[in-house]
């Protein structure tokens, strides 16, 4: 190589390389996202302040991704039951805030967006005398109430399979019905993330009614995400969604999505690692 060009490439990697570094850090120049020819079919559940009637975090995430791929979206509001059933068939191609297990992660691909813990929402007339899941447990006339198909966490959900073996688990498919259960005390405690207790409390009233809980300290809590079909996404298809998510999240546009409906100190917390 001659001087005259090593001069040259010096000059040009003086004058590009910070804008290629720049570049590289934003994920401007990334691969865009392969739409397809039919909109994306996707699938909302009601949750609270996660997502009500088409308003909440999870409908302002979509709209995000909506504008930031160029894709068209098809949306409408499901069971847990039947979003799951449907992404496994491949009826389905996406939906948001799931939890990922080891069952679920054969057949799904998951991008968290943000960490939860669920807490327990312990009924005024039993809460002075259970303060924990163990006192729960000792207190055999107690009821619990959740979500079908709702998944709690590893600490919860094993603790829950006790519950039912002695039939103390009152199960319905909305988590609405759950809270005006606990409000007419035909459960004493429910499990919630703070999206959604808050939502429910407020609407219903209850703030003065319930005593929130952490019966599992030990936890930060558990990562939720976008659920892709692995019929319809391959593992190129997945990245260039999680380059967007992560864009998202880099750019605090998740943090103003939470901070629209949640306390600082919730937004941060399902921000972190």
């Amino acid at each position: 190589m001659t001087q005259t060009m090593m001069a040259r490439n010096r000059i040009l990697a003086l004058l590009f390389g910070p804008l290629l570094g720049l570049v590289a850090g934003t994920g401007a120049w990334a691969d865009p996202v392969k739409c397809g020819d039919r909109p994306i079919l996707l699938g909302f559940y009601e949750n609270g302040f996660l997502y009500d009637k088409g308003v909440g975090i999870n409908q302002d995430i979509v709209e995000e991704l909506r504008n930031r791929s160029g894709c068209r979206f098809a949306t409408k509001v499901m069971t847990r039951a039947r979003i799951w059933a449907d992404l496994a068939s491949g009826d389905l191609d996406m939906s948001v805030s799931g939890l990922k297990t080891a069952e679920r992660d054969t057949l799904f691909w998951f991008l968290d967006y943000m960490r939860m813990k669920t807490y327990a929402i312990v009924h005024n007339d039993v809460a002075s005398r259970v303060q924990s899941a163990r006192e729960f447990l000792h207190q055999t006339r107690l009821q619990i109430g959740v979500v079908s198909s709702l998944k709690y966490g590893r600490t919860h959900d094993s603790w829950l399979e006790q519950l039912r073996l002695a039939d103390r688990v009152q199960e319905t498919p909305e988590v609405e019905s759950i809270f005006r259960k606990l409000q007419s005390h035909r459960v004493d405690v429910v499990f919630a993330q703070p999206p959604v207790y808050r939502k429910y409390l407020r609407d219903l009233a209850m703030d003065n009614l319930v005593e929130v809980q952490d019966w599992s300290p030990e936890e930060k809590g558990q990562s939720y995400g976008l659920v892709l079909s692995r019929s319809r996404y391959d593992a190129m298809d997945v990245e260039q969604w999680r380059a967007l998510m992560e864009e998202m999240k880099r750019e605090g546009v998740l943090r103003t999505i939470f901070l629209k409906y949640l306390p600082a100190k919730d937004a941060d917390a399902m921000l972190s690692e």
